[in-house]
């Protein structure tokens, strides 16, 4: 291949925006792109052009090793071969990428959020996805090297607060990622444990792995003895096979809780010393660490580690902690905390980031039941991986444990190689749990945000009477009403409109929802948690589905929110919404949702538009708050946030000031659900008054079979009687839309209501 077929591209920094790479992969041209992302890089153009011939034909980036000029002299920097679990976003590939052109123009066909740190990262990914990643094993260029810091020294920057916008962006890309690989695991979904469960010697056992530490073991052991706790605990003590005074040092103690085990075997790293702590007949019910160069924070480490379990439920908890010397003076970066660790999130952002956390602490059982590796570096990492992959993880984001830094430690100035050894390590880890958890979401039949067009498709091609109702919906009546107001023809909504839903009616009927009463032609797909993914037969807008509980459990939105809202977040030309047992649902006594394409729904336009008028913020919670929206037809409340979690806090805080009917199991209302790029998480809840308007019940000309649910109260009105769509004016379908919501005054006292708590 001739050079001429190469174009070079050179930016001070990978760290630009996705514009930036999109701009560049426009004017791309030729056969090849060379990336340089650093200023001082000279590249050897002949192996240059050996790298581009060597490139595989479905091979859409490369990268090299190079060579690192410091103070004049110059060192070999190989890189490790990328891999699947290659996701961490400081994955080495060097400053020097080569881009195949016609890859490039393939990623721009794809739909990605905009970012301004993590392009590079994103780019990486997508390429991944589009192809394989080649990895030269010949040395390409030299580069001037300006980070001189020491590995200790760099190893923590992805915890570093200065840099967390940029943590956030790379955060969601790998997010991104994960989901278009079938590897995303959703929030709320855990094996449940019972941490009451099992006879133990004692309630907690501190594990110290040591090694010839005789400078420290004794402190380590001296802060565990001084912990003050209101039950039994052990220290195993795992000495393994010191050459120095450490032995006499644990020895010297007179304590019975300290308990010095020495292996049999002499080729245990720190994992197999782990390992024959946790199964030894003296380990506690909760495994808690402490290495042995290091010590606890203060005398309640232990009870609050163990308090934690029981108040988060947790198989596995971690701590934060302060680093510093033996004088016990703070060194940079500080307190490691990590708080990039989210309830909704964290889990999935665990195969990004190369640690968890200290200290960590484990229910004895589950982690007999994973087993640690026999290795002396990233085995904390492995369990918690595998732990979070089924089983909730806990978090203290208070100092816990002091690390002391020192001239002996391990990791305060590793080598290029042994850095490369412990990422490879670490990368292969992250395979492997990929591959294990796109086996699990497949398991669990789960339809990701790029397969709900192929599911709909199946079942229109499986599900004649699907077709039909889909075909149909293509040739029904609409009438723009000048309020803004759509009203709709639909006879084949007739069913769901007038359907009985007295608790006789309902008794006499077989569930539809149940999955033995199902029409054998239409198929489920797993769509997260307790839910299934049906498509409507009787749609009202396109891509309209319905989404029931698994078990038949009465209409309730609590149990089924979280998933609604992490389908959102899956699905985002989706909305989710939901009708109350008395507010427009068919089918009150088994618990389902429905969802259909967001820009059908005449509310979400009005609030884009900006025509109704956000209320102050109530109930700020986090990165959430409550709104009361006025300005539209009925009034209704607005809950934004960032996360699941915050979301399920502030809905429990409003439903707790709605009013009750009739000692009904939750307040009267309509949900709508959906995922905004900017703003996050978006919960509409429009609180109702009654369930049919007395219209619906009069025996005249009256009548209006109208039986307003979600879409009816958000501006798309369904008559399925001829009568209706041509009589029902702009002010009769308001007064309609009127009678069933909450009153102004009503929705004037919830929000009082929401002031007082704060």
């Amino acid at each position: 291949m001739a050079k001429k077929h190469i174009k070079t591209v050179v930016t001070g920094s990978l760290l630009q925006s996705t514009a930036w790479f999109k701009n560049v992969a426009v004017e791309a041209e030729g056969d090849y792109l060379l990336l340089v992302g650093k200023d001082g890089v000279l590249v050897d153009e002949v192996q240059l052009d050996e790298m581009s011939r060597a490139m595989p034909a479905d091979a859409v980036m490369g990268y090299s090793h190079y060579r690192k000029k410091i103070d004049g002299n110059v060192a070999d920097a190989p890189t490790i071969d990328w891999q699947q679990g290659s996701l961490r976003n400081d994955f080495d590939f060097g400053p020097v990428i080569l881009l195949r052109v016609e890859a490039l123009k393939r990623y721009l066909e794809l739909e990605l959020d905009e970012y301004v740190y993590a392009g590079f990262y994103q780019l990486s990914l997508a390429m991944a996805r589009l192809g394989c990643i080649y990895h030269h094993s010949e040395y390409v260029y030299t580069v001037d090297e300006d980070d001189t810091r020491k590995s200790g020294e760099k190893q923590f920057d992805y915890v570093n607060p200065a840099q967390r916008n940029v943590q956030i962006e790379m955060e969601k890309v790998c997010t991104h990622h994960l989901k278009e690989v079938g590897a995303w695991l959703p929030p709320c979904k855990y094996d449940e444990i019972d941490l009451c469960a099992g006879d133990f010697p004692v309630e907690a056992s501190v594990i110290i792995p040591v090694l010839n530490r005789e400078m420290t073991i004794a402190d380590a052991i001296s802060s565990v003895l001084k912990q003050k706790t209101a039950f039994a605990f052990n220290i195993l003590v795992v000495d393994n096979h010191s050459a120095d005074r450490t032995p006499q040092m644990i020895d010297s103690f007179d304590d019975e809780r300290v308990v010095h085990i020495v292996p049999s075997r002499r080729d245990l790293g720190i994992g197999g010393c782990w390992e024959l702590a946790v199964n030894d007949a003296r380990c506690g019910r909760f495994a808690v660490q402490l290495d042995s160069d290091d010590i606890y924070s203060d005398e309640n480490t232990l009870q609050r580690i163990v308090d934690g379990f029981y108040e988060q439920q947790c198989a596995m908890l971690i701590g934060s902690y302060r680093i510093c010397d033996f004088e016990l003076n703070t060194l940079p970066p500080g307190v490691i905390d990590h708080k990039e660790w989210s309830e909704d999130n964290g889990r999935n952002n665990a195969l990004r980031i190369n640690g968890l956390g200290a200290p960590r602490a484990f229910f004895t059982p589950v982690i007999r039941q994973v087993g640690f590796p026999n290795v002396s570096y990233g085995e904390d990492y492995a369990v918690g991986l595998q732990i979070s992959r089924t089983y909730k993880i806990g978090r203290i984001y208070d100092v816990l444990y002091l690390c002391r830094r020192w001239g002996g430690n391990s990791d305060a100035a590793l080598s290029h190689e042994k850095v490369n050894a412990h990422n490879l390590y670490k990368d292969s880890l992250r395979s492997a749990e990929l591959a294990a958890r796109q086996a699990l979401v497949s398991a669990w039949g789960c339809v990701p945000g790029n397969d709900i067009v192929r599911f709909f498709e199946k079942q229109l091609q499986q599900w004649p009477a699907a077709a039909k109702g889909v075909k149909a919906l293509g040739a029904v009546c609409v009438r723009d009403l000048e309020n803004g107001i759509t009203l709709q023809y639909n006879p084949a909504r007739e069913v769901s409109t007038a359907a009985k839903v007295d608790a006789a009616s309902i008794a006499a009927r077989p569930c539809f929802l149940c999955a033995e009463n199902r029409p054998p032609e239409q198929i489920a797909g797993d769509a997260m948690g307790t839910l299934e993914l049906l498509v409507n037969p009787y749609p009202i807008l396109p891509w309209h589905f319905t989404l029931p509980t698994k078990k038949h459990i009465p209409q309730m939105l609590r149990p089924m929110y979280a998933d609604m809202l992490n389908l959102a977040g899956r699905w985002g030309e989706l909305a989710l919404f939901y009708n109350g047992a008395k507010c427009g649902a068919s089918a009150p006594d088994h618990a389902h949702l429905q969802a259909v394409r967001r820009d059908g729904i005449p509310l979400l336009g009005v609030i884009d538009n900006a025509t109704v008028v956000l209320g102050e913020p109530l109930c700020n919670v986090g990165d959430g708050c409550i709104y009361n929206v006025k300005g539209y037809v009925v009034p209704f409340f607005m809950i934004v946030s960032k996360t699941v979690s915050c979301s399920l806090g502030l809905l429990e805080r409003l439903l707790a000031v709605m009013p009750l009917v009739d000692n009904e199991l939750e307040p009267r209302m309509n949900v709508i659900a959906f995922c905004d790029r900017n703003d996050g998480f978006v919960t509409i809840v429009l609180p109702r008054a009654k369930h049919r308007p007395a219209c619906y019940y009069a025996d005249d000309e009256s009548q209006r079979v109208v039986s307003p649910g979600a879409l009816d109260m958000s501006g798309f009105m369904v008559a399925p009687r001829k009568c209706d769509f041509e009589n029902i004016t702009a002010d009769e379908a308001v007064a309609l839309l009127r009678e069933v919501a909450m009153s102004q005054d009503e929705a004037d006292a919830v929000v009082e209501r929401l002031k007082m708590q704060q």
